[in-house]
């Protein structure tokens, strides 16, 4: 008699065949890049760029929609910064991995942040 292990082996084995299979099939039948190539895109007419121009294109781009903070940093929470600003409001500034921090900046520190319109920090450095 064939044993339990050997049955789930096999029929394992087999659905992550098919699972490969599938995925070939997929690739097979994906339109190649010059496929979906566009004459008129706009790279075209303004022809090649390096990669950090197109990064600081992209940062002007981002900035662009951006108001200016100012205030006092009263508290630092899970990559939320608060800061009090001069009307004496408190204004929640969410912060990632693409928020450019100029400086050190801690608790008690005047700072001055570029926000977009969802209060996401683009920067934040100390004002002092």
């Amino acid at each position: 008699m064939v044993s339990i292990p050997k049955v789930v082996g096999v029929l394992s084995c087999g659905f992550l065949l098919c699972l490969g299979l599938s995925n070939a099939a997929q690739a097979e039948h994906a339109p190649a890049p010059s496929d979906l190539m566009k004459t008129d895109a706009q790279s075209d007419r303004q022809g090649f760029q390096s990669d950090d121009d197109k990064q600081k294109n992209a940062e002007n781009n981002r900035a662009e929609g951006a108001k200016t903070i100012k205030g006092e940093l009263f508290r630092v929470e899970d990559g939320n910064y608060f800061v009090k600003v001069k009307d004496g409001k408190e204004v929640r500034l969410h912060t990632d991995k693409t928020t450019q921090m100029m400086g050190e900046i801690k608790k008690g520190d005047r700072i001055e942040a570029k926000v977009n319109d969802q209060n996401h920090a683009l920067s934040i450095r100390s004002a002092n």
